[in-house]
C-alpha cells in the first residue's frame, strides 16, 4: 500500500471500509486538532458539522450544524486557562445561537478525572446546545493525547536516550494500565511485549526516530552476541 501524505483526510482515505449499502442521506463530522502554544500551553480544537443530502438533488449538500470550540491547557497543572465557542451555523438561525451558558465556565477546569461529569452538568440539556455537548464529550477521551503528542512523545523521539526507554515505557504502561485489552495487565499484547523488553513496535508508532535507534542498537548487540559465540573455542 502507498505511503499516505500528512494532507491526506484519513475519513476520505478509509471511505471503502465498511461502505454503506447505499449513497450517505446525512453526514457527521467531528475533528480535534491539538497544537503547542508555547512551552507550557497546549491549544485544543475541535469541531463537529453536521450535512444533510439534498432530498431532491443528491449532488447538493447542505450544512445544518457548524459548531468549533477552543481550549487552552496549562499543560503541566491540566487546567483551562481559556475558553471559547463559536457557531457558524446553527439549525434555526437567531434562535439556536443564543447559548444560556457560554465557554468561561470552563476556564478554571483541570481537564482529569471528573472533567466529563463536569460538562454534563454544564452543558447538557437546556444548559447548552445538544450538538456542543456532543462535541465537548469527544474531546475528554482526546485529552490524554495532548499531552502525549505534544510534549511527551516529542521529547521521546528528540532526545530520550535509549538507556532511558525501560523506565519511560514503565511509566506509561502504569497509566494505560487496563485502559483497553491490549493493555490489560493480564495478558494483553502491549504488556506482554513490555515484559519481555521488546518496546520497539509501540516506539514505531510514538516515536519513530527513537524507534530506529532502538532497533539499531538491538540489531548491533545481536550481532556482538553472534561474534562473541563464534569467537568462542570448545576443548573435548
Amino acid at each position: 500500500m502507498a505511503a499516505v501524505s500528512v494532507g491526506i483526510e484519513m475519513a476520505r482515505y478509509f471511505e471503502d471500509v465498511l461502505p454503506l449499502k447505499n449513497p450517505p442521506a446525512s453526514k457527521r463530522e467531528i475533528q480535534i486538532e491539538t497544537c503547542l502554544v508555547d512551552g507550557d500551553h497546549a491549544q485544543i480544537r475541535g469541531q463537529i458539522t453536521d450535512t444533510r443530502i439534498d432530498f431532491e438533488d443528491a449532488s447538493q449538500e447542505h450544512v445544518v450544524h457548524c459548531m468549533v470550540l477552543s481550549l487552552t491547557v496549562e499543560i503541566n497543572k491540566r487546567v483551562i486557562t481559556d475558553a471559547q465557542f463559536s457557531l457558524p451555523k446553527m439549525a434555526v438561525k437567531n434562535l439556536c445561537e443564543h447559548l444560556p451558558r457560554d465557554a468561561s465556565d470552563l476556564v478554571g477546569l483541570a481537564v482529569g478525572s471528573g472533567f466529563s461529569v463536569k460538562i454534563k452538568e454544564l452543558y447538557e440539556g437546556v444548559g447548552s446546545c445538544f450538538h456542543l455537548y456532543t462535541l465537548l464529550q469527544s474531546i475528554v477521551p482526546y485529552l490524554p493525547q495532548v499531552y502525549s503528542w505534544n510534549k511527551n512523545f516529542r521529547s521521546f523521539d528528540e532526545e530520550l536516550p535509549l538507556e532511558a526507554v525501560p523506565v519511560a515505557m514503565n511509566t506509561m504502561e502504569r497509566y494505560a494500565r487496563n485502559t483497553c485489552h491490549a493493555w490489560s495487565s493480564d495478558g494483553g499484547g502491549i504488556n506482554k511485549d513490555f515484559k519481555n523488553n521488546n518496546y520497539g513496535p509501540i516506539l514505531k508508532s510514538i516515536a519513530p526516530r527513537l524507534s530506529q535507534r532502538w532497533y539499531a542498537s538491538a540489531a548491533k548487540d545481536n550481532s556482538s552476541a553472534e561474534s562473541t559465540s563464534d569467537n568462542i573455542i570448545t576443548k573435548d
